[in-house]
């Protein structure tokens, strides 16, 4: 199917992402996954409808949860064989998942899980080994240097960029998204502080303070739940450092 599919629409990947799919769609047919991967017809549909947006140049959807919610798969581009989700109601396309590999194995595992409870590679809340950080670095200065090249760029599409070099940078990187808090894009605000927030970044703390008086309507709530996360983070270092005293 995938390789018929890929010729249709032109598109060139490697052999062993194309098996992987393969293999998946046999596992698809023998139990039902609430991401199920579309028929030939409805990706060809799809891609059509999509190819009239700049934001989705470079991502085809290939899963549904048949609620217009899409999983993609980046088929070029600085983010490409990467997985991201294309949600109906909100445009978010930063990656989820480091490869088809990854997302499959994941969504085999729970099959009745959608995408908001899979556990993802991205934001990563570990440490990732030396190659997988140099390969998101990589992506994250090709998208860097695709939004400084292009003054007259979008807004959509340099939201859409930045949201994906939050989501790849590596948490022993996390400074140099403090800047992005004074973005003059409500949204690209809004998404540094949950990023922050979520990785509970205490040097952060002060800026967040600041935006969460100062800043747009959006950033200012995200920012307060932000400093409640770290908060968090704070009481239960400190709760655990009492117990090992005792």
């Amino acid at each position: 199917m995938f390789i018929d599919l890929f010729n249709r629409l032109s598109i060139t990947l490697p052999i062993l992402l194309i098996e992987e799919l393969e293999t998946h769609h046999k596992k698809q047919k023998d139990q039902d996954y609430l991401l199920r991967l579309m028929e030939f017809d409805e990706v060809i549909e799809m891609v059509d409808f999509m190819s009239e947006m700049e934001v989705y140049q470079d991502i085809i959807p290939l899963w549904t949860d048949d609620h217009s919610n899409y999983i993609g798969l980046y088929v070029q581009g600085a983010c490409q064989y990467r997985i991201g989700y294309i949600n109906h109601e909100e445009t978010d396309l930063s990656p989820g998942f480091r490869s088809v590999r990854s997302f499959i194995s994941k969504l085999e595992q729970h099959p009745n899980f959608d995408w908001d409870e899979l556990k993802k590679d991205y934001p990563s809340d570990i440490e990732i080994s030396h190659a997988e950080m140099e390969e998101d670095l990589r992506c994250i200065d090709e998208l860097n240097k695709l939004i400084s090249s292009n003054q007259q760029i979008d807004d959509d599409i340099r939201c859409q960029y930045i949201f994906s070099i939050m989501a790849l940078t590596p948490i022993r990187n996390l400074d140099s998204l403090i800047k992005y808090l004074d973005d003059e894009d409500m949204y690209v605000q809004e998404r540094a502080c949950e990023i922050l927030g979520f990785h509970r970044y205490i040097p952060a703390r002060d800026k967040l303070v600041e935006v969460s008086t100062n800043g747009m309507h959006n950033g200012k709530l995200a920012a307060k739940r932000a400093l409640a996360r770290i908060r968090e983070e704070n009481q239960g270092a400190f709760y655990w450092n009492q117990n090992i005293k005792k």
